[in-house]
């Protein structure tokens, strides 16, 4: 798959709410970061996904334009609206990717968006007048990096359907 290829695959998944599909186009190692949950790594990008896919409703996605800058990167606009869980009303959120590539997978990811704008739409009059405020950007990060943690302890140790009963049945005794 090219760049472009992996780009168009996990906006599409995005927009369907597919994280597995989403997850499958990173890297094991993925770097990720964004203005709401800062530097993530690894397993807590793909549980990100998880969360959000699982959380947002009444969700549509349309990218405006990807572009690959040169064979390792490429960038991606893109706009999504959804309706807040906090406020009822309806969040307009215009972002764009960066990605970086190696071995036919994402191996960082960055979104930038104004978390300004988003506070404002997701908290309603609270957000629209305190949101542009360090004190309250702090705050609302510190929310939602807790609600990942929260949600990555909350899964089960093991998939689905593993035969493993213990821990220590994957290992001679």
């Amino acid at each position: 798959m090219t760049n472009i290829e992996i780009i168009e695959s996990f906006f599409t998944a995005f927009g369907n709410r597919n994280h597995q599909a989403m997850n499958a186009l990173y890297s094991d190692d993925i770097v990720y970061s964004d203005p709401l949950f800062g530097m993530l790594e690894g397993q807590q990008v793909m549980d990100k996904w998880e969360m959000i896919c699982r959380d947002i409703r009444d969700f549509r996605l349309t990218v405006i334009k990807s572009e690959e800058i040169d064979h390792e990167y490429a960038t991606c606009q893109w706009k999504a609206t959804w309706y807040s869980s906090r406020s009822k009303k309806q969040i307009v959120f215009d972002a764009k990717s960066f990605m970086r590539f190696g071995g036919g997978k994402i191996i960082e990811h960055s979104d930038g968006f104004s978390l300004t704008k988003w506070i404002a739409q997701a908290y309603g009059l609270r957000g629209q007048f305190f949101g542009w405020l360090n004190f309250m950007k702090r705050k609302v990060q510190r929310e939602y990096r807790g609600r990942l943690e929260r949600f990555s302890v909350s899964k089960p140790l093991f998939a689905t359907g593993d035969k493993r009963t213990y821990l220590s049945d994957s290992f001679d005794q």
